[in-house]
């Protein structure tokens, strides 16, 4: 299966090479971009960036990041472009845009250009938030058919990580290019890549040294549905400072500063904040007191710790690596960040016999963690890991509705990192059991004046914790209420609850519905089967799709039928068995119908096997869920003899 997602950076050497000259001339457009008027691999774009040039210089006084960037615009959508702004890190004046020049170039209809400047006083710093600073401004005359231009100069004392260049926007672009000189022959970097298009040109290049990197003709990058993070798959260059020549007592001695998950990991067990909370093991026997006794087995130990700190500790909604209060004030409290609860959790596991640790993520929405640098920055979120039977496992004690087996969907993010003062290691985030719905209906038309409906829905893993969820939310009535493309013209008369109140346990609800009205007799009856689904649209409407597909889990759909056939009646028209499936295993569709006497009977399941799939498999899923959503609307058509 070809893969879209690029999880390691690629690292290599950069020379000391001045770079290419950017060929933009300032002011000066060609024919080409000025009767470019659409973009040949996306007819819908507003705009285009034509070219984006970058140049990074580092000496010994600076850091120095030169941008040239042109965009045209293409419709009235795209007037909205003219409006920019260019953030920079301003706490301890560590960078600051020293330099911005821009203009707006058109061309009238006798061929003539006509360029119009922002002036200097209309350039403004605008304070972003406590760290942050940003330059804005306008373009003045912009029109469908101008082309805008700007260069900016930013000024860098951060010589150990610079985010470096992203080669995408929210746009198309044509072509994005970036240099690096470094003057500074003592200070050794490496070049973190990311992005399938520059680790497959870049990557051929083995150690040979690099000073530019260039693409062209990319596609916008914009958020799509089912991604946690768009930003992991954005083309970007990144550059890390790994070491620099030091010349001590005549000698020449290289000094690292690039750090390695284990110091990392021992630097963070070491903490103050870490140790307020994992050396407490006077309280945690206190508390283990009360929950737990020595005959338990580890699991059920394990289950017991889980549910207690789930369930008394309340989840204030923060992700964090770090507490923000002390120990005791936590306990007092009674609620806390994620770091704080899991690192409890750690604590009474630890003093409950069972070998523990903190563990290290990123949540999904914050993005994916590239393990080629160690930086604490990549992190956003503190599970606990035990190993259990000789199987790892992460806990996350901060959803009283989520059983010990089932980590949060954000959590689920490929990797974690343990924290261990003698062996830290990166563990694989296994892939979630899959969320099942199944649904057993008992249709009886023995009496067509008179017919009954009888559902049984179980929930599993994650459907269980969403329903539950829901239901809490709204409470009964209303949550029934929602139940409308299955109740739509049927009066409730019964509903049973099984498991509502056991998290750890499968959910069951019972249904049974008669009509609202009594129907009229009839001498063909219409029956659609499957009257229970949540498939009522295809999710993947989109004509094209740039990112892989992410989704929260593995899902499984089965709705099982037994439909009693009135006497007097028989099928003139019934859906036919179908079987459909993804490539590479990724999901099946079975709808199998079958008639025993009196009796219809229909088996149908959907399953989708995997949380990863590639952009190019999209048009298929999408002609399976058509598939699917058309089976799910077709009837039974019953005859009077």
């Amino acid at each position: 299966m070809k893969q879209k997602l690029v999880l390691l950076a690629l690292c290599l050497c950069i020379c000391s090479i001045v770079s290419s000259q950017n060929p933009l001339k300032w002011g000066k457009i060609s024919d080409k971009e000025i009767k470019f008027s659409i973009c040949s691999y996306d007819s819908t774009a507003s705009a285009v960036v034509l070219a984006d040039y970058g140049k990074i210089t580092i000496d010994y006084n600076n850091v120095t990041i030169e941008r040239h960037r042109r965009i045209k615009i293409l419709d009235k959508k795209g007037l909205n472009r003219a409006d920019i702004i260019l953030p920079y890190y301003a706490k301890d004046r560590i960078e600051n845009i020293d330099k911005v020049e821009a203009q707006t170039i058109n061309v009238d209809k006798n061929g003539k250009t006509i360029i119009t400047e922002v002036p200097k006083n209309q350039i403004f710093d605008v304070d972003a938030s406590t760290n942050w600073r940003e330059k804005r401004f306008t373009f003045p005359a912009v029109e469908v058919g101008s082309v805008i231009e700007y260069r900016s100069k930013m000024i860098s004392q951060n010589y150990t990580f610079l985010e470096g260049w992203v080669f995408q926007t929210d746009i198309p672009t044509l072509h994005s290019e970036m240099s690096v000189n470094i003057q500074v022959e003592d200070m050794d970097y490496r070049v973190l890549l990311q992005g399938e298009r520059l680790m497959t040109k870049y990557q051929k290049m083995g150690d040979k040294p690099v000073s530019t990197w260039a693409l062209e003709n990319l596609p916008a990058l914009v958020e799509e549905p089912y991604v946690a993070n768009y930003y992991d798959y954005a083309e970007k260059v990144r550059f890390q400072l790994a070491g620099y020549k030091k010349v001590t007592t005549g000698a020449v001695e290289y000094k690292s500063v690039m750090t390695t998950w284990e110091k990392l990991a021992e630097e963070v067990l070491s903490s103050t904040e870490y140790e307020n909370f994992l050396n407490r093991g006077g309280r945690a026997k206190d508390v283990l007191s009360q929950i737990i006794t020595p005959a338990d087995p580890d699991a059920v130990k394990v289950q017991k710790i889980y549910n207690y700190v789930r369930n008394t500790i309340t989840w204030n909604g923060k992700y964090r690596v770090w507490p923000e209060q002390i120990f005791s004030r936590f306990l007092e409290s009674k609620q806390g960040n994620s770091a704080e609860i899991n690192l409890f959790l750690t604590l009474l596991l630890e003093e409950a016999g069972l070998k523990a640790n903190p563990a290290l993520t990123s949540i999904r929405s914050h993005g994916k963690i590239q393990k080629s640098y160690a930086l604490l920055s990549q992190f956003s979120h503190t599970l606990a890991y035990i190993n259990l039977g000789g199987k790892d496992v992460l806990l996350d004690a901060c959803d009283p509705l989520r059983p010990y087996q089932l980590l949060a969907k954000e959590d689920l993010n490929w990797s974690a990192f343990i924290l261990d003062k003698k062996d830290s290691r990166w563990i694989k985030i296994d892939q979630a059991p899959a969320a099942k719905e199944t649904v057993y209906a008992d249709i009886n038309l023995e009496n067509p004046q008179k017919p009954v409906y009888n559902f049984s829905v179980r929930y599993e893993g994650y459907k269980a914790v969403d329903v539950r969820r829901t239901y809490l939310a709204l409470g009964e009535e209303k949550f029934l209420n929602n139940q409308r493309t299955v109740f739509n013209d049927k009066k409730l008369i019964k509903f049973e609850k099984e498991n509502q109140d056991q998290t750890d346990e499968y959910l069951l609800h019972k249904y049974q519905l008669v009509p609202e009205d009594d129907p009229e007799s009839a001498q063909t009856l219409y029956f659609k089967p499957v009257m229970w689904h949540h498939f009522q649209e295809n999710p993947f409407k989109g004509s094209k799709r740039n990112l892989p597909i992410e989704l929260d889990y593995p899902e499984s759909f089965q709705f099982v039928l037994n439909l009693h056939i009135p006497d007097g009646y028989e099928i003139q028209e019934m859906p036919k068995s179908a079987l459909v499936s993804l490539p590479d295993n990724i999901g099946i569709f079975r709808y199998q119908t079958s008639v025993n006497g009196s009796q219809f009977q229909l088996s149908t399941q959907l399953q989708i096997k995997s949380v990863f799939i590639p952009v190019d498999y999209y048009t298929h899923l999408q002609q399976f869920y058509d598939h699917v959503i058309g089976k799910f609307g077709e009837m039974i058509v019953l005859k009077k003899k």
